[in-house]
């Protein structure tokens, strides 16, 4: 049975999985992308009480601390996260789907903008993970990316309607 402890760990890891994914959907990182990456070091920093993720925490934290993160990066940081969770012998559940979730829509957001080319990579990893179909608030995610890409494209108003979307599944 996992500690709480663990849990924290476990679904900061799941956070900064979905962040990294929501973050490189354009294939750009940003400087508004790379603050929301060194926020994240800052809020989780308490948890390297734990020797596992301290052991993560210090792979990655120099990563970020270098001023600017590359897709080369990006791509180490995943593999870092991987060797973590696999480590922790950890697997996804519902609870860590949805700190993935958080995390990614943190990721999309911290751009300011929403393009056509993330809502389609966005679409790509709903139909790799379909399973989630029925949960909440995969469902509703769903039936949007779905509405939004009928006419192949994200207009203003489905921008909108997307961020407001995320925004209000951020808590």
């Amino acid at each position: 049975m996992e500690n709480s402890i663990d849990t924290e760990a476990k679904n900061a890891a799941f956070e900064l999985s979905g962040l990294i994914y929501g973050i490189t959907l354009d294939g750009v990182v940003n400087w508004n992308e790379f603050q929301v990456l060194k926020n994240w070091c800052r809020d989780y920093e308490p948890l390297c009480k734990i020797k596992a993720f301290q052991r993560l925490y210090e792979d990655i934290r120099p990563i970020i601390d270098g001023g600017k993160v590359n897709s080369e990066e990006m791509e180490q940081i995943k593999r870092l996260l991987i060797a973590f969770l696999e480590e922790i012998a950890c697997e996804a559940d519902q609870s860590s789907n949805l700190h993935f979730l958080k995390g990614l829509f943190h990721g999309v957001l911290a751009s300011g903008d929403i393009n056509t080319y993330e809502i389609y990579k966005l679409n790509q990893w709903l139909e790799k993970n379909s399973h989630l179909r029925s949960q909440s608030p995969f469902d509703e995610m769903f039936e949007i990316v779905d509405k939004v890409l009928e006419d192949k494209k994200v207009d203003d108003s489905e921008a909108k309607r997307l961020k407001e979307f995320f925004s209000k599944h951020l808590v």
